[in-house]
């Protein structure tokens, strides 16, 4: 009778054993690919990138000034999709802002890429308003002088916020400028 007791012992730590190791590869394989980012989960699958490129600009003058005009803005939107799946984007608002104010507002184009595509889609920011309020256009002046002037432009592509901050004078050709993921967004 007791060696029936001892493989009723030896059973029950043998189970307790695979319980312990199915447990151990659980919490050590399993939890983290799930609670990891897409992209850091699969090596492959990176995230969606963008680029903006200032390819022209006009009525950038005071107000007040005689004959002045609505800015606006040439862009190019450069969108990688780093994803290793479809990406589809039905277009959505571009602004285009100096020190924080709104200058013009623009969409991009619907479009959709596959896997680790890219596109380069054209934008036109206008403004409905005439030339620049006083004030920012004396601090366009003095920073333009410099040659330190930069729009900020913010978009969404599919479900994500981009922003860039794209030098005014940028020479030619003009270059493009790296988008982040900004904090907020102000539209």
């Amino acid at each position: 009778m007791a060696s029936t007791d001892d493989s009723k012992g030896g059973a029950c730590c043998h189970l307790v054993g695979w319980v312990f190791l199915a447990l151990f590869y659980f919490a050590i394989f399993v939890v983290p690919m799930t609670l990891l980012p897409p992209d850091l989960a699969d090596p492959g699958n990176l995230p969606t990138t963008c680029s903006v490129e200032l390819t022209g600009f006009k009525g950038l003058q005071a107000a007040s000034a005689p004959g002045a005009t609505s800015p606006a803005f040439d862009l190019v939107v450069r969108v990688h999709n780093g994803h290793n799946f479809h990406v589809s984007h039905g277009g959505g608002d571009v602004v285009v802002s100096y020190a924080g104010v709104p200058v013009a507002r623009g969409r991009t184009p619907s479009f959709g890429l596959y896997a680790k595509e890219a596109v380069a889609l054209p934008v036109n920011a206008t403004s409905q308003g005439l030339g620049v309020p006083e004030d920012l256009f004396r601090l366009l002046t003095e920073e333009r002088s410099r040659g330190v002037a930069q729009v900020e432009v913010e978009l969404k592509v599919a479900w994500e916020a981009f922003a860039c901050d794209v030098d005014l004078d940028g020479g030619h050709p003009p270059r493009a400028s790296a988008c982040y993921k900004p904090t907020t967004i102000y539209y």
